[in-house]
């Protein structure tokens, strides 16, 4: 579930003072980002993902990283989900999306 301005639904958003909620922003984004670019395959995905967190230097550490069904290593094509942790200010954030690697079949 999300907020109205695409944040995960999370009790520790309370946390942000205004200005950090608007970086924080940017892992929806990031998340949108990179499952757009799931017909490219993993390291698409990835790198589209992380070029939103890079612009954006108050999220710290948001690196995202991919896993396959169940938090397996993801598969080279097929189901997985794009995941993303960082800190805006002192806050930790997570958050995830699916995402089908590789051209649909």
């Amino acid at each position: 579930m999300r907020e109205r301005d695409g944040l995960a639904l999370s009790s520790r958003n309370v946390y942000l003072d205004p200005a950090q909620r608007a970086a924080a922003t940017a892992l929806p984004a990031a998340l949108t980002a990179g499952a757009h670019a799931g017909a490219r395959g993993r390291e698409a995905v990835l790198a589209a993902a992380t070029e939103v967190l890079q612009g954006i230097p108050e999220v710290a550490g948001g690196l995202p990283g991919a896993a396959g069904p169940e938090l397996k290593p993801p598969p080279a094509h097929g189901e997985a989900r794009l995941l993303v942790a960082a800190k805006v200010g002192t806050t930790r954030l997570i958050d995830n999306v699916p995402v089908q690697l590789g051209a649909a079949e």
